[in-house]
């Protein structure tokens, strides 16, 4: 499954092309898992979004993802 953007509308046919999305990693959790080296998966603090909103994302790195995403939606 390609990656869509937290704040955009979904879109399950992954039009945009890989590249127009960044990762951006807040703040965790206490409640968030210490992940292992080798450790295969996505972190709860990490969320994607597109060229459009990432900047806005960066700026809220401080907060944890639920946060962030309340203030951006």
């Amino acid at each position: 499954m390609p990656p869509m953007c937290a704040v955009c509308p979904p879109d399950p046919h992954g039009t945009a092309p890989f590249g127009r999305f960044t990762l951006v990693y807040f703040r965790a959790t206490r409640a968030a898992p210490a992940y292992d080296e080798g450790w295969v998966g996505h972190p709860e603090n990490a969320v994607w979004f597109c060229d459009a909103h990432a900047p806005l994302a960066e700026r809220l790195k401080e907060f944890t993802a639920t946060e962030a995403l309340e203030r951006l939606g």
